[in-house]
């Protein structure tokens, strides 16, 4: 004879409260697994923001290390090579020594020694918005050896150079009156040096030689007397600010770049389309070992 007692005890369901109980500590379980994978993706996400801005940057820096301490090579003694062109450039590649502007290098050299100037050494390096064809409002640092600007690192948001000079032609790089090296810019775009970009003279190129820390613009500089033609030129310093390819609402940028000529300032700047984004910045010093035997 069957048990109807047994069975029927035994056949009894969750409560309505119990129910609520279980809900509620899967919803906390639950929350709990959801806010630590997406702390997990967030994390990831801005480290691989971060590789990327590192590997353009050293892609970027790296080649323009090499090409500037090549410049002026000239083994048979032709004449005419090295630096030759440090005036300001727009992303159009137009001259352009305002806020807009950004810096700009060409330079020379007989790559293959033999003894003449030929198609591919003579290289520049300029930040513009690739493709040119259709732009996508984010620059880039371009190289061009003679058939036009072509995509060397992407997400570069500004570049900068400052030179160093023997104008006196002493052997010596030229210091201010406090024996500090200056280094120097173009800041009317006329192709010579004409300002000291360490303007309080300290011995050091930052934002306090801008027009004050917080804000973007132009360094004011100290002017050198006389303008230095670039054949002077011996040593290049290399700035390149490089940007995440993304936006995060959740980060403010509140940092200050010196770059070259320019203070940039994500927070304060008149750009606000640069806000929200990582940046890095990486400069760079380059001895130009072959303008010495110039």
């Amino acid at each position: 004879m069957i048990n109807t007692d047994y069975i029927t005890k035994n056949q009894k369901g969750f409560t309505l409260i119990e129910l609520l109980i279980g809900m509620a500590i899967s919803s906390v379980v639950m929350a709990g697994i959801y806010a630590a994978f997406a702390s997990q993706q967030k994390s990831y996400s801005t480290q691989e923001q971060v590789v990327e801005m590192q590997q353009n940057l050293r892609a970027g820096i790296d080649m323009m290390a090499h090409e500037v301490r090549m410049a002026g090579y000239d083994p048979d003694n032709i004449g005419g090579l090295g630096i030759t062109d440090i005036a300001p450039r727009d992303i159009n590649n137009n001259a352009d020594s305002t806020i807009t502007g950004n810096g700009f290098l060409q330079l020379s050299s007989d790559l293959d020694g033999d003894g003449a100037l030929a198609a591919g050494e003579t290289i520049s390096f300029s930040i513009y918005d690739s493709p040119v064809l259709s732009p996508d409002g984010i620059l880039d640092l371009a190289r061009n050896t003679g058939g036009g600007r072509q995509l060397l690192a992407q997400n570069i948001e500004a570049m900068g150079f400052a030179f160093a000079f023997d104008a006196d032609g002493n052997g010596d790089l030229d210091t201010d009156a406090a024996g500090n090296i200056i280094w120097a810019s173009d800041s009317d775009g006329d192709n010579d040096l004409d300002i000291n970009l360490d303007t309080d003279g300290d011995g050091d190129i930052d934002a306090a030689d801008g027009p004050g820390i917080g804000n973007t613009g132009l360094i004011g500089g100290q002017a050198l007397g006389t303008d230095v033609d670039p054949d002077d030129i011996r040593a290049v310093r290399i700035y390149l600010l490089a940007r995440s390819n993304r936006r995060d609402s959740t980060i403010v940028n509140n940092f200050t770049y010196v770059v070259g000529h320019k203070v940039i300032n994500p927070l304060t700047d008149a750009d606000p389309a640069n806000n929200n984004l990582r940046m890095r910045l990486l400069v760079t010093t380059v001895k130009c070992r072959n303008l010495e035997l110039n």
